[in-house]
């Protein structure tokens, strides 16, 4: 195999063909910190109140600071991301639909994802890949689900 049809020397991933439909998959857990929300305000510039000024917070609804939603999705990406499961498969991420923002993730919370696969197809411009669609959830300490919505994922076929 050349490194022009497999640019990733290391596959830990699924090939297309491995992905099965209505599969449940779990990642770790992390704990969103302080400087998690310190560190987003600064790579994006969004330094908006209820993610930086604490006394502010304490008068609003959520009561402290919370995080970016982008930075939820963004982690939610990053925790998928370590179960290795598109390693050396996975070709680029085509897109995030449906994501909705459905309760504050806080400083102290610990969050995980639960996704599944709901869609697979062949590509249409590209025959050695395949397109996924999964079902994502970050959910967090209490099993709530704090952010979801659907990943697009272009992924190599097995080579033959």
């Amino acid at each position: 195999m050349s490194m022009v049809t497999m640019p990733e020397p290391v596959v830990l991933g699924l090939w297309f063909e491995d992905f099965e439909m209505g599969k449940e998959r779990f990642s770790p857990g992390r704990t969103i910190t302080e400087s998690d929300l310190t560190g987003f305000s600064g790579l994006t510039g969004d330094y908006s109140q209820v993610h930086t000024d604490e006394e502010f917070c304490k008068k609003t609804e959520f009561g402290t600071r919370i995080a970016h939603g982008l930075l939820g999705l963004s982690i939610a990406q990053g925790l998928m991301w370590r179960t290795n499961y598109t390693q050396g498969t996975g070709v680029a991420s085509l897109g995030w639909d449906k994501w909705s923002f459905k309760l504050p993730i806080k400083i102290g919370d610990t969050v995980r994802v639960r996704w599944k696969l709901t869609q697979k197809r062949e590509s249409a411009s590209k025959p050695n890949m395949g397109i996924i669609t999964e079902f994502v959830e970050l959910l967090n300490q209490r099993g709530e689900t704090t952010q979801s919505g659907e990943h697009i994922t272009l992924i190599r076929k097995r080579p033959k």
